[in-house]
């Protein structure tokens, strides 16, 4: 019977790395995101505000 050899392309732990670092990146971008809309909510309530803007609901 002829042995099977397990040759490893990188260091242990590297992909445990690679999903800290993915949640990492994740966690910033729901800060981000966060902000994002943050700012687009103050957009809106501005403009819903503002006499010159005029909604109209059909």
């Amino acid at each position: 019977m002829e042995a099977k050899k397990l040759q490893f392309t990188s260091k242990p732990g590297t992909f445990i790395d690679s999903i800290r670092a993915y949640r990492e990146y994740k966690k910033e971008w729901r800060a981000r995101m966060e902000v994002k809309l943050t700012k687009m909510e103050e957009q809106i309530q501005r403009a819903k505000e503002d006499p010159f803007f005029k909604m109209e609901t059909l």
